[in-house]
């Protein structure tokens, strides 16, 4: 970490040491930078760090592996104000970064305890861990101005699959790992709880009220069960389960199980039911509504606008790409390109 991120933090700490209880939290919140900072004060459109400082699960050895301190560090310092990462979990109930809930050899996360893990893979952290790194960036210098808003952590917690939870029972004790993790970093104010899942976004509105929420959706949710099987080469099984919208879901082959929507408006209203303040569209989404129809795009984001929603996108990586989704008015985009998001960043022409 650099000496001017740990001098911060110690200063802020000694500052913060001379008070006690109730008065130390609330001077720890007005001394960071918050969710409510990105989104009301933050040029438009805002890079969001994918995996931290993008998409590597070890190719790439110009960059740091996906979802590791070193990747949110190196995306922080680069300049990004908030970064993504993945989160499943271990048998012994740690929330951990990590963009599947099993390896590659299908062994299950939930099977191994942290310390297993860590043996198979030395370089993944805990969320805490993660919150914990996140948190001196977040500061607002007391030393001197720092207008940069920073150490912000999007927390796109995974949907069980039916391979590591073939039953659908884990979804309960996942809320309650990232919701400790959250809790224990006092890190409310500086994270966004995402998901695909509208009963796990459902469970979190009811436990944690007062964390942003961000509710995701794949095209491949908008397509029917034959579309499904045939882009994705697996087996489309729907099944039913209780999420309170009357949704139907389905388990694609044994690594996803998600609700598919009828059409937009069904995602949208679903959103609007769950009190998300975000909305994260994959990206292959406005690009068909434009192409549908010239303006689409833009007539979509305007009406979610409307609605009280950010919007934000997935996954780009190229600059033709960021300028349509710029001119349409997306509030933030998800890419692996940090440099070319940096250089973009807040760029509506």
């Amino acid at each position: 970490m650099k000496l001017s991120n740990c001098l911060g933090a110690i200063v802020v700490s000694a500052v913060i040491g001379l008070f006690s209880g109730a008065a130390a939290a609330d001077l720890d919140r007005q001394l960071r930078w918050t969710i409510d900072d990105l989104l009301t004060e933050k040029p438009r459109p805002f890079v969001i760090g994918h995996r931290g400082y993008g998409e590597n699960l070890g190719e790439n050895p110009e960059i740091p592996i996906e979802n590791t301190i070193a990747s949110v560090m190196r995306a922080f310092r680069a300049g990004v104000s908030i970064v993504e990462v993945d989160v499943v979990m271990t048998a012994d109930g740690h929330a951990v970064a990590l963009h599947d809930d099993f390896l590659s050899d299908l062994t299950c996360v939930n099977r191994l305890t942290f310390g297993q893990l860590k043996k198979r893979l030395p370089h993944v952290p805990t969320l805490m861990q993660v919150l914990y790194v996140a948190k001196p960036f977040s500061y607002r210098h007391p030393v001197k101005n720092r207008d940069h808003i920073s150490g912000l952590v999007n927390i796109e917690v995974k949907t069980p699959s039916p391979l590591c939870d073939p039953a659908d029972t884990t979804e309960s004790q996942l809320v309650a790992a990232v919701l400790r993790a959250v809790e224990r970093t006092r890190s409310t104010g500086q994270v966004i709880i995402e998901t695909f899942s509208p009963k796990l976004m459902a469970m979190f509105a009811a436990e944690a009220p007062a964390i942003k929420r961000n509710f995701s959706v794949n095209m491949l949710q908008l397509l029917s069960q034959e579309e499904v099987e045939v882009i994705t080469g697996l087996p489309v099984t729907l099944i039913d389960k209780d999420d309170g919208f009357d949704l139907q879901w389905a388990e694609t082959g044994v690594f996803f199980r998600l609700p598919g929507y009828r059409s937009l408006d069904e995602y949208v209203s679903v959103a609007f039911s769950l009190g998300a303040q975000l909305i994260t569209l994959d990206k292959l989404i406005p690009l068909q509504l434009e192409f549908a129809q010239a303006d689409g795009a833009a007539l979509f984001v305007n009406q979610l606008h409307a609605l009280g929603f950010a919007v934000t996108a997935f996954t780009v990586d190229t600059e033709p790409e960021w300028m349509f989704l710029s001119a349409i008015g997306i509030d933030g985009i998800y890419t692996n390109n940090i440099p070319m998001g940096l250089a973009l960043e807040g760029n509506r022409d």
